[in-house]
């Protein structure tokens, strides 16, 4: 999916995603023409249900169609993100303060940064995080390219 693409149907859906009181956290678009699916991952405090999935659907599938921002043949999925799911927004990060998380990001040098710790605080863009080592360490959020929650089985 190209960036354009995705901030279209950013653009478009969070308000109605907003209105329905549901959190838009991704879309993901896999396949071609009938096989093509446009998955679009959600989240409510209290969880996700079946019947949430349905709803969104009904909700959103016109409003696609009708700006031919997906194929018109397309599977159409709405789904959790789950556990192992990416940190990517603010919200996100802030839904994990006091979370043990793993992150990639990028310095202001260009150097690849590999950091794990718990996230202490999130504010104005940046999330405050004590690293494994007892370090704390802040990054502004648009300089991680992947995260996610360390899971401890």
């Amino acid at each position: 999916m190209t960036s354009i693409l995705k901030s279209a149907i950013f653009k478009l859906m969070l308000p109605v995603f907003e209105g329905e009181g549901i959190e838009f956290v991704d879309v993901e678009l896999s396949g071609q023409g009938r096989a093509q699916t446009v998955r679009f991952l959600i989240h409510k405090p209290g969880g996700i249900t079946v019947e949430d999935c349905q709803h969104v659907s009904r909700v959103i599938q016109p409003i696609l169609e009708v700006h031919e921002l997906i194929e018109n043949d397309a599977t159409l999925e709405i789904a959790s993100p789950g556990l192992d799911r990416p940190l990517v927004t603010e919200a996100d990060f802030h839904r994990n303060v006091g979370h043990k998380i793993q992150l990639e990001a990028v310095s202001s040098t260009g150097k690849s940064l590999r950091l794990s710790g718990t996230i202490l605080d999130v504010k104005e863009g940046k999330i405050l995080l004590e690293t494994s080592s007892g370090q704390t360490t802040q990054l502004e959020i648009s300089t991680i390219t992947e995260a996610q929650i360390q899971l401890i089985w």
